[in-house]
């Protein structure tokens, strides 16, 4: 008997193990008109085909698969006159929701989805990346995330958040489909992120960016949450601090997030060689030798909204937002040595105030139409207040020989309007057509040494129209888009352009592990508000800044060809990307009244030629992960009076150990050096180790910066022939900087499904010189 209740004790202890590891697999099923296909079979089986499970779709396409224990599965999904669908199913370990899945019609060919993982869905033209449970569980936000998901291509900066390609190139964060700031998606609780859709080379919508995020969440139908994250120096001020929270309730929900990063370093401090050659060829040595200094700044941001939708027919959504940037304080004292006057030492003395406050209004709608359309608007308006002063002195044995002065303040009133419109069709193909019009007025003090009064205006209008299809293997986006643009700057000749931004993607799938992707566009690059001033600032005893209005937009040329490989815990990518800029706005420097002018210019031409290999591995074992790049970038740079060619090669690794409650990473970067116009900024040497421990719903770690640095440089060259110069910057706080990182977030509620936001526009151009 006693043998007996020992094993039945065993069983319901096995039972209960079983229970609590058992999760679930739901999703919808569609056809290509995007109707839902119901009674349809989905049936889920072991890697050899055996039966686990199945069900078949509901009257709405949906499907659930309940009590799943974790590991590799195939997931396969059948209807009568569609195709098979087949999901590789490797690691399976929580619960998930696939999303929409398109069956083909019998008479097409299936189109190949592979999920490897359980962690993402690779297609020829995007991914869908589902975060396990220790990826969830060892971020700190949203923008955290990223770094322990390890796209390929993508980079993210660990100490300001900032997220952008390896080439370079931007990119557009989206929640639930909606356009959104990386201060938003910071604000994201990770457990409210359901998967993370990843698409390269997007459509004309997304203007030049490399490459669209999108964060798919939850939403609440009662209930809220509230959280904080936040990372703080043990070495100085520096510091970042995010709160975030919303309450729902029925059809509405009120949401808001405050953040600040402070930097606060004790030693920063420069070198600069600079030689000047004057037109008779003689030239003159000049040394900058700063003392240590101290800098601090405070950037602030914040906004609350409100929401207000009816699932599948319309939605609502208002913000209310602001910016802030103050860096009240920056002096920066040194000493001014001259080759051709060696006895004659110059006391330099630098002092900075810079503030900047943005308010603006986001209003947005959408609404589902009849016959599988959509329509939204959006509204934006912006406000920017800008007050800088600056003064800079030298003085020779303590009498001022240079003594000037600059008081800026100004005003920039801004209105963004945005209209997106869409169609699927039965074939399953989709047009998308929109327009976008920005207003901008900028009015500006400058005062001091030189004084200035500059009102601008600027007016640009885009429109696009652009279809998605599917021929066989071979998925095409065609697209054209026109833009318009104004300016007028009082007391100048205004201007008015039009060009043409033509876009063509081409993605095909050999089978579930090869694809390549061809895609090619050409933009138009506008010259910022600063850049076309006509203001005039004086520099130093020498040289002096100046905006210039003649300057026109350019065309920018984009191509690029990948060939990738998937296949369960592997992704490795080969990219070719060639870039070319025809009459790109460049710095140009020029000699007028005894000076060297720093301006700017429509030079002839750049160019730039990218090759790259990427790979990620995981999880190995459950725990490990690993991701690597290396590249080669070349720079063709043709200007007025100039003609350069750069070359480098970039790299980087990383590494994430994840077991139980804890969290280890590693990453170590050397990027490739940027090079633009006449400027070559050496590649950043950048290194991070983070260690983390989560307990229920709190996240404690240790994270720090280059502990392989005792100092933290960065070096910058200019190759003009008038006014070049080499010129290291160094914060010594930066290097072996440990800080510690802590976020905890709660939640109640119950999920809700939400429509999707599909845009948000802002204007972050003060217009100042």
């Amino acid at each position: 008997m006693l043998k007996m209740k020992r094993i039945i004790l065993s069983m319901l202890c096995l039972t209960a193990c079983i229970s609590l590891m058992a999760q679930n697999i739901s999703g919808k099923l569609v056809d290509e008109a995007q109707q839902p296909l119901p009674y349809a079979n989905v049936v889920l089986q072991t890697v050899d085909s055996a039966f686990v499970t199945g069900t078949t779709t509901g009257e709405k396409g949906e499907f659930k698969l309940q009590k799943i224990v974790a590991g590799d599965y195939r997931l396969a999904i059948s209807s009568i006159g569609y195709q098979s669908l087949y999901l590789s199913l490797q690691g399976f370990e929580r619960t998930a929701d696939v999303g929409t899945l398109t069956l083909a019609d019998a008479s097409q060919e299936l189109g190949e989805v592979t999920v490897t993982a359980f962690s993402r869905v690779s297609r020829a033209d995007q991914k869908l990346i589902f975060p396990s449970k220790k990826q969830i569980s060892a971020s700190n936000n949203g923008v955290d995330m990223l770094r322990h998901l390890m796209l390929p291509r993508l980079r993210v900066n660990s100490m300001d958040g900032s997220v952008g390609m390896t080439d370079g190139s931007s990119v557009q964060l989206c929640i639930n489909g909606r356009k959104a700031t990386k201060e938003e998606v910071t604000a994201l609780l990770p457990e409210e992120v359901i998967r993370v859709e990843f698409q390269e080379d997007p459509g004309l919508r997304y203007g030049d960016a490399g490459a669209v995020i999108n964060y798919i969440v939850r939403r609440y139908e009662v209930g809220g949450s509230f959280g904080y994250n936040g990372m703080q120096s043990l070495k100085s001020g520096f510091g970042n601090h995010n709160l975030t929270g919303k309450v729902n309730f029925k059809q509405s929900e009120i949401s808001f997030y405050y953040g600040n990063r402070l930097q606060y370093f004790n030693e920063i401090w420069f070198d600069k060689n600079e030689t000047f050659t004057f037109e008779d060829g003689s030239q003159y040595h000049r040394s900058q030798y700063a003392e240590a200094n101290k800098k601090k700044n405070l950037q602030q941001w914040g906004a609350v909204t409100y929401n207000l939708q009816e699932t599948d027919k319309y939605m609502l959504n208002a913000t209310v937002g602001f910016s802030h940037y103050n860096d009240p304080d920056l002096r920066m004292k040194g000493k001014l040595y001259t080759e051709e006057f060696p006895n004659s030492v110059t006391d330099r003395e630098e002092w900075n105030h810079d503030r900047n406050l943005s308010p603006y209004l986001d209003l947005y709608f959408q609404k589902n139409l009849k016959h599988k359309q959509f329509l939204a608007l959006n509204v934006v308006g912006t406000y920017i207040n800008t007050k800088n002063r600056s003064s800079y002195t030298e003085l020779l044995s303590g009498e001022p020989v240079v003594d000037y002065y600059s008081g800026i303040r100004g005003k920039k009133y801004s209105l963004i309007g945005e209209g997106v419109y869409e169609k699927a069709f039965k074939n399953g193909g989709k047009l998308s057509a929109g327009v976008r019009h920005t207003q901008g007025y900028t009015d500006n003090d400058y005062n001091g040494t030189l004084q200035y009064s500059s009102q601008m205006k600027q007016a640009d209008t885009y429109a696009y129209a652009q279809y998605n299809g599917k021929w066989g293997k071979l998925g095409y986006r065609l697209g054209m888009g026109v833009t318009r643009s104004w300016f007028q700057q009082i007391g100048q000749e205004d201007y008015e352009t039009y060009s043409l931004n033509p876009r063509l993607n081409l993605t095909y799938a050999f089978n579930d592990q090869w694809s390549i992707s061809l895609n090619g566009n050409v933009n138009t690059m506008n010259p910022s508000l600063s850049q076309l001033s006509a203001v005039e600032q004086l520099t130093d005893s020498l040289q002096s800044e100046r905006g210039n209005p003649n300057l026109k937009p350019y065309s920018y040329y984009r191509s690029t060809f990948r060939l990738n490989y998937s296949k369960g815990k592997w992704d490795i990518g080969l990219r070719n990307q060639y870039n070319y800029r025809d009459k790109a706005i460049m710095p140009h420097i020029y000699r007028e009244d005894d000076r060297f002018v720093h301006s700017y210019a429509n030079h002839s031409s750049f160019q730039d030629w990218t090759v790259g290999l990427d790979g990620r591995v995981g999880m190995l074992w459950n725990v490990l992960q690993l991701s690597g790049s290396i590249e080669s970038r070349k720079y063709w740079s043709n200007g007025i009076d100039f003609r350069h060619t750069q070359h480098s090669i970039g790299w980087d690794v990383a590494a994430t150990f994840m077991y139980k409650n804890f969290t280890a990473s590693v990453e170590f970067q050397h990027n490739s050096d940027y090079f633009f116009g006449e400027v070559l900024a050496t590649g950043e040497e950048a290194h991070a180790i983070d260690l983390q421990y989560r307990w229920k719903r709190l996240n404690v770690g240790l994270r720090m910066f280059n502990p392989f640095q005792k100092d933290y440089k960065r070096n910058e060259e200019d190759w003009n022939k008038y006014a070049g110069y080499s010129y290291q910057y160094h914060i010594d706080d930066v290097a072996r900087m440990i800080c510690v990182t802590l976020s905890w977030n709660i939640n109640f509620g119950r999920d809700y499904k939400s429509n999707n936001k599909k845009m948000q526009n802002s204007d972050t151009d003060a217009g100042v010189l």
